[in-house]
């Protein structure tokens, strides 16, 4: 393990910081061109949805948890998807008070379409990209979401109680 410099830390959020915009204007100018384009947070709640472990699907404060959004924002988004078939709400079967949700197969095209749609946006501008360059920063890509996933999971977990020590009395 190795320790980064704060001149080398900086840099590198800065250029996140200028990648995550411009990759985000660059969905932004899709939105206004394409009436069909999904919104960012549909397209990332409908991603989490298909890479779901459980059949059953997902309960909607897990999906808000996942996606780093407040349960009234993800709860809007999925009766918005429900309401265009995009995906379905069952019983929760451990709490039948609740409910899950997943893809429909109405949504797992809708999300192919977009990812295709998607793909050309970043394609135009890597066309001349080495295939090796871009075999590489998909592998750091990769394995920055990896890191940023575990990193966003250890926040969530319950930190142990602290222990008290006990004196004789």
């Amino acid at each position: 393990m190795h320790t980064t410099t704060p001149a080398v830390a900086a840099h590198l959020q800065e250029t996140l910081g200028r990648v995550f915009g411009q990759f985000a204007k660059m969905i932004a100018r899709r939105q206004a061109t394409d009436p069909q384009a999904m919104s960012r947070t549909d397209y990332s709640l409908l991603g989490v949805l298909e890479h779901c472990p459980h059949e059953a699907g997902i309960r909607i404060s897990k999906l808000a948890a996942a996606l780093g959004h407040d349960l009234s924002t993800i709860s809007r988004r999925v009766s918005h998807l429900e309401r265009q078939d995009l995906l379905e709400r069952a019983p929760d079967p451990s709490d039948g008070r609740a409910y899950t949700v997943c893809l429909s197969p109405a949504g797992r095209t809708a999300l192919h379409d977009e990812r295709i749609a998607r793909t050309g946006l970043p394609g135009a501008i890597l066309v001349d990209w080495p295939e090796a360059d871009l075999v590489e920063l998909d592998r750091l890509l990769t394995r920055l979401s990896d890191d940023l996933a575990t990193d966003a999971e250890a926040a969530h977990r319950p930190s142990p109680l602290p222990t008290t020590a006990r004196t004789a009395s």
